[in-house]
């Protein structure tokens, strides 16, 4: 009876250990990676399906094992890049509703924001400067805007693209002859923005191409609209 008792033990505990040697032989298979491709010092790895890599990953290769740390941080934070500063410019034509005639704008955006990775928001002021035949118009305005990223604007990512949008009000004051108008002015932007960061993580050059819906009421013209394609670019920091 009592040689069946340690024999019962005996096959228990060796059960026990078998299941958590391939427990633990499952897991390290799971955080496998593997090298695809080196040259130098730089290599190619393809993870598993259940580890998705970023950039700036830490990898330890200790015991010739690849172990994926998930680090502080979350695959779409943006690390140093949580805040924005910075403006663009730009040169463009629009065509108000009713007339042949093409109105040239030159304005400049001057922004600050937050970066979560995935989504860019925050405040923008823009001062601009518009002629066309027989009149001229100086345009002060502000409001927000709104990015998605396609993919995080994370720290090490060196091109960010996506779609954007902007919307703004503001004063509109017109010259006319030797008139002097002046009205309200609203404005919405949307399109795909792309950032470029050349020198790093702080300074991004960005660019965008927006169609752009513009709406004014006057003393004049009770109501007028103009709408158009517009290039936009800046330097932007992130801090």
């Amino acid at each position: 009876m009592n040689c069946k008792n340690r024999f019962s033990a005996k096959g228990i505990g060796a059960l026990f250990s078998t299941i958590l040697i391939l427990i633990a032989g499952t897991t390290s298979f799971a955080q496998q990676a593997k090298v695809i491709k080196v040259q130098g010092k730089k290599a190619i790895v393809q993870f598993p399906d259940d580890s998705r890599p970023r950039v700036g990953q830490v990898i330890d290769l200790g015991g010739g094992i690849v172990s994926m740390d998930s680090g502080s941080g979350s695959s779409n934070g943006p690390g140093p890049r949580s805040m924005i500063a910075g403006g663009s410019a730009e040169l463009s034509s629009l065509t108000p509703s009713g007339s042949s005639t093409g109105t040239t704008v030159f304005a400049v955006d001057a922004r600050y924001g937050w970066n979560m990775g995935v989504m860019e928001y925050g405040g923008v002021g823009s001062l601009a400067y518009s002629s066309t035949t027989g009149s001229s118009g100086r345009k002060l305005e502000a409001g927000g805007f709104f990015d998605y990223n396609l993919m995080p604007n994370v720290s090490g990512t060196e091109i960010v693209y996506g779609g954007m949008a902007l919307a703004k009000i503001g004063q509109l004051a017109r010259t006319i002859g030797s008139a002097e108008l002046s009205g309200m002015l609203m404005t919405l932007e949307v399109g795909g923005q792309l950032k470029w960061f050349p020198l790093g993580n702080s300074v991004a050059i960005r660019g965008d191409l927006l169609y752009r819906l513009e709406s004014v009421a006057d003393s004049v013209k009770a109501y007028a609209t103009g709408s158009g394609l517009v290039a936009k670019g800046g330097f932007y920091v992130y801090f």
